[in-house]
């Protein structure tokens, strides 16, 4: 699973995406094979954010 596909199973992933900065979205993007998970979107949107 990636980033796309957990937003077809877990539409509140997509929300919580689509309410990000869209700084935090660029860069969770350019890593959308990482995420496979509700839990991983939020601990890499904290990480990216943090990034600045």
């Amino acid at each position: 699973m990636d980033l796309y596909a957990l937003f077809r199973h877990e539409p509140r992933a997509q929300a919580y995406f689509e309410d990000l900065p869209l700084f935090v979205q660029e860069r969770i993007r350019a890593r959308y094979r990482l995420v496979d998970s509700m839990e991983r979107l939020q601990a890499m949107a904290v990480r990216c954010a943090k990034e600045g």
